[in-house]
């Protein structure tokens, strides 16, 4: 057998270390997975999913999504799009504790499924071949670092991989399926708001296809609840749901809503975004209110900059020469488009308000591509900004521990923000090793990966 046809069979198997990694990937999914829907059947109002349920049993029972939980939670707490509740309204007949569990099965799928297509499209993006040992290293990587905020996302019954999948499906599809990945992008903006992050970008590349996309997606699952209770309630569902957002950032919303918003207001003490930093800071020293918004557009213009200057060091052209159709021609363009792709999912976290810890766990596409980073075949030199500050990161979202010891501790760490300065930084460093890798791929030529 010669050589190179050895090579190759090596190369489509996984050798007994990532075999191994792989056993503990599966084993820790499975447990969590286990022990997080036994916990809902047992105690079916813990965590967060019983506001979900009750908003997608209104839906069944014909009552108001935003007011159906109160009488059992004694909180109007579903501040979501109406589409989520929709998915949901299927499960409502297993009960709570079962709706809990099998939603429970179904967003360990969505995790997965996240994790896989974030680290397939990290390693290809930044043009290397994605080999079974690859995948199983890159994904290990990424499964350390957030382990506890897997547990948690499914312990809780969140919402958060929904709300990835749309987004990670719209990377995997933006080239190759432009209209289709566009409705993908559009169907999260109609989970949470922050998808419209991505419209700017789309705008500004010249996307055409993904733009129309982006329109037909968020049109339609905004819509799509009109078919369940007609178009007047559906406006005013959507008109509820907007106007809470409006008053949580500082613009009062004129139209009547049905219930009072209870979501925590933008200086709360959990929250991690620079906007609750800032409001922190204003109502400390007592400036004014202005002293938010202007210092929320001025942090936009630093990290901005700074990501722009890392471009012009690199030597990779940020705005000229780029639009869509070159950028999805060329190995170098799609790297460029998985590196910026994870730098706004970065700004959907450090700029949307009630941003905590765990939403951080959205991060795992920028996690997987310094993961990937690390495996690729350049010096330890390059590689090592990356790797301090992966673990600067996943220090910063693990510690102060709980405990009424560390109260002080976590309240300082939350009160600065500690885990958002991490995660920009680790984007930074991703960023400045990445374009280093990006930038010696083929300008024109077919697609890599």
């Amino acid at each position: 057998m010669s050589d190179a046809k050895a090579g190759q069979i090596d190369d489509r198997q996984l050798s007994r270390k990532y075999k191994i990694l792989l056993a503990i990937i599966i084993g820790f999914f499975c447990v969590v997975t286990f022990e997080s829907a036994r916990r809902f059947l047992e105690f079916p109002m813990s965590g967060d999913f019983k506001h979900f349920y009750y908003a997608a049993y209104g839906i069944v029972h014909d009552q108001n999504i935003y007011t159906s939980g109160y009488p059992f939670t004694g909180q109007h707490w579903y501040a979501y799009m109406p589409l989520f509740a929709i998915v949901l309204s299927p499960l409502v007949w297993l009960g709570l504790g079962g709706a809990g569990a099998a939603w429970t099965v179904i967003n360990a799928g969505l995790i997965a499924s996240c994790i896989f297509i974030a680290v397939r499209e990290s390693i290809t993006r930044l043009g290397m071949k994605a080999t079974p040992n690859m995948l199983v290293g890159v994904s290990f990587l990424v499964v350390l670092i957030f382990m506890d905020k897997l547990r948690g996302e499914l312990r809780l019954g969140q919402s958060d991989a929904f709300v990835m999948i749309w987004m990670m499906l719209g990377l995997m599809w933006i080239g190759k399926r432009p209209i289709l990945g566009g409705i993908m992008l559009g169907g999260s903006v109609n989970v949470k708001l922050q998808g419209l992050v991505f419209l700017p970008y789309l705008i500004a590349r010249g996307r055409v296809k993904n733009l129309v996309g982006f329109v037909i997606g968020t049109v339609f699952f905004a819509m799509v609840g009109s078919l369940i209770w007609g178009v007047e309630q559906n406006m005013q569902y959507l008109s509820t749901m907007l106007g809470w957002v409006g008053d949580l950032i500082g613009f009062e919303s004129t139209t009547a809503t049905v219930a009072k918003s209870e979501l925590y207001p933008l200086e709360w003490e959990r929250s991690l975004a620079i906007p609750s930093v800032l409001a922190r800071a204003q109502l400390h020293w007592g400036l004014s209110e202005s002293f938010v918004k202007i210092g929320t557009l001025a942090m936009i213009g630093v990290m901005v900059a700074m990501g722009w200057g890392l471009y012009l060091k690199r030597g990779v052209g940020l705005l000229k020469g780029r639009n869509g159709k070159k950028d999805d021609g060329s190995a170098r363009g799609r790297g460029l488009i998985g590196i910026e792709w994870s730098g706004l999912i970065v700004g959907m976290l450090i700029f949307s308000p009630q941003s905590t810890v765990r939403h951080f766990f959205l991060a795992i596409i920028v996690v997987a591509l310094g993961a990937a980073i690390l495996h690729a075949e350049i010096s330890r030199k390059r590689k090592m900004g990356v790797a301090i500050a992966m673990f600067v990161f996943w220090v910063s979202i693990t510690f102060p521990p709980g405990g009424d010891e560390f109260v002080t501790a976590t309240a300082g760490w939350r009160a600065v923000g500690g885990a958002m300065w991490a995660l920009v930084a680790l984007y930074m460093s991703v960023v400045w090793a990445g374009l280093g890798i990006v930038r010696e791929l083929p300008e024109t030529g077919p697609e890599s990966g």
